[in-house]
C-alpha cells in the first residue's frame, strides 16, 4: 500500500518545535464545553453539507436517512470525543477511498500552522511504501537543496533515520523525522536501485519547496522526454513549452513522451491549455450534483507538436488534472499511456470548518471521458501496463534502468 505525502521531507512546517496549545492564535473560536450539544452540531452540520453535495452518491452502498439516524443516536448516548472521532472515521469507511476525509481541530490547526513553501527540511518530494519493507521513496529532489547536495536522487529508497527503522504505524507522521530545523542534520539509511545500502548525513536548510520540469533527449528514437513535476504550479505550462523549444531546436525530435508519473495537479494545474497543446475540441465533462459542462479546448499549437507521436507515463502517484489529461488524450486517440493504473484521485474537494473545530473535504465534482467513464471511479488505465515501482527504476544512464521509458521507445520503433 502507498501512503503518498504531498510533502517535501517536511514541506508543511517552517520550524520542529512541539506545537503548544497555549501559544497558537486559535483560527476559529474554543468549543462549547456540553461536548453531546458540540458533537451533534458538528455531525448535523457535516451530514447537512455533504448530503446534497457529494458526488459519487450512486457509488454508496448504505441507505442515507438510515445511516444518518443509526450514527446520531450513538453521539446522544453519549461518547467521549476520542469515540465520536472514531465514529466519523467509521462513517467515511462507508465511502468510496479518497472521497472523504476528516480532520479534527488539532489536526486542521497543525496543518495550517504548517503550510507554506517555505519550510526548513532536506529539499525531497517523498511517498511511504510498506511492502515488502516500510521505506520512504524519493519522488524528487529539488535542486540546490539539501537532499541534492548530500549526494540523494530521486528513486532512491530510505530505510531508516537516525538509525531508527520506518515503520507501517507511522504513515503520515514518518515526515516528522526528517524536517528539522536549520543547520541540525539528519543521518539516513539509503539506497539506490541495483545499489547497496550507504549511510547520508544530510544537513538541513530553508528550503523553497518549488520543483521543476525536467527533460532529456534520447538519441536512439529521436525522442524528447518531458517530466512533469510532482507539485501543481502556475509555471507548468510555460516551462513544458520552453522544454518543448529546446528539445526542438537542439535534436529535432521525431517522437514526444511527458512524463506524469510523479504529477499530483490541483487546481492550480493547467488542464485546458495543456491539453491545447496536443489537441483540441471536447475532450470529456466536467460534473458535479447540480450541472455539467462540457470541457472543450481551444488548439494551442504554438511549438507545432500537434501532430508529433506521443506517449504519456503514468503510474501510481499520478494525481488530479494530470490524470485527466492523460485520460482525455487517450480517449481522443492521441496518445498512447503506458505505465500502472493510476488511483482515480482527481475529483475536485469541497472544504469547511465544522462547529468543533475540524475539517471535513469531500468530492463535490468530478469528469466523465468521452466514453462516459467516470475516472475517478475506475482510475485512468494504461494501453500498455508495466508494474515498475519508482524505486525499481533509476534515471541514470539517460533512462537506460527505466522499463517504462525504454517501453516507450520501443513503442516508436514499431
Amino acid at each position: 500500500m502507498v501512503i503518498l505525502l504531498a510533502m517535501l521531507c517536511g514541506l508543511l512546517t517552517t520550524t520542529c518545535q512541539p506545537i503548544v496549545q497555549e501559544n497558537i492564535q486559535l483560527p476559529t473560536s474554543l468549543p462549547p464545553t456540553d461536548p453531546t450539544l458540540l458533537q451533534l452540531q458538528t455531525f448535523d452540520e457535516l451530514w447537512k453539507t455533504v448530503e446534497p453535495n457529494y458526488i459519487f452518491v450512486e457509488e454508496t452502498n448504505f441507505d442515507w436517512q438510515v445511516t444518518y439516524n443509526q450514527f446520531r443516536e450513538k453521539i446522544v448516548a453519549g461518547i467521549t470525543n476520542e469515540e465520536f472521532n472514531s465514529l466519523i472515521d467509521d462513517l467515511i469507511k462507508l465511502f468510496p477511498r479518497n472521497t472523504l476525509i476528516y480532520r479534527d481541530r488539532m489536526e486542521r490547526i497543525h496543518s495550517d500552522l504548517q503550510s507554506t513553501l517555505s519550510y526548513e527540511g532536506i529539499g525531497a518530494y517523498i511517498s511511504v511504501i510498506d511492502d515488502p519493507i516500510p521505506h520512504i521513496v524519493i519522488l524528487s529532489i529539488i535542486p540546490s537543496s539539501p537532499a541534492e547536495k548530500a549526494g540523494l536522487f530521486a528513486h532512491d529508497s530510505i530505510y531508516a533515520i537516525d538509525d531508527n527503522p520506518i515503520s507501517s504505524e507511522e504513515g503520515l507522521e514518518v515526515v516528522n523525522r526528517i524536517r528539522g530545523t536549520a543547520n541540525s542534520k539528519v543521518k539516513l539509511l539509503v539506497k539506490s536501485p541495483g545499489s547497496n545500502e550507504r549511510i547520508v548525513q544530510v544537513t538541513r536548510e530553508k528550503v523553497i519547496g518549488i520543483d521543476m520540469v525536467r527533460y532529456t533527449y534520447l538519441p536512439l528514437t529521436r525522442t524528447g522526454l518531458i517530466r512533469i513535476p510532482m507539485n501543481g504550479n502556475y509555471t507548468i505550462l510555460e516551462d513544458t513549452l520552453i522544454a518543448i523549444e529546446d528539445l526542438k531546436n537542439q535534436h529535432n525530435i521525431k517522437n514526444l513522451i511527458i512524463d506524469i508519473r510523479i504529477a499530483h495537479s490541483n487546481i492550480n494545474w493547467p488542464l485546458n491549455q495543456m491539453l491545447g497543446l496536443f489537441s483540441n475540441g471536447n475532450m470529456g465533462t466536467i460534473y458535479n450534483r447540480q450541472e455539467s459542462y462540457d470541457l472543450i479546448v481551444d488548439t494551442q499549437d504554438i511549438s507545432q507538436i500537434e501532430d508529433i507521436p506521443l506517449i504519456i507515463l503514468i503510474g501510481r502517484d499520478t494525481k488530479g488534472y494530470s490524470e485527466i489529461f492523460a485520460d482525455a488524450l487517450q480517449k481522443k486517440g492521441r496518445a498512447k499511456l503506458i505505465g500502472e493504473i493510476t488511483h482515480g484521485q482527481m475529483h475536485n474537494f469541497d472544504h469547511f470548518i465544522l462547529p468543533n473545530g475540524g475539517e471535513i473535504f469531500f468530492s463535490s465534482s468530478s469528469y466523465r471521458d468521452l466514453y462516459g467513464n467516470d475516472i475517478g471511479i475506475s482510475s485512468v488505465i494504461p494501453d500498455i501496463a508495466i508494474n515498475a515501482r519508482w524505486d525499481e527504476i533509476s534515471d541514470k544512464d539517460n533512462f537506460r534502468h527505466d522499463t517504462v521509458v525504454t517501453r516507450a521507445e520501443l513503442e516508436f520503433n514499431q
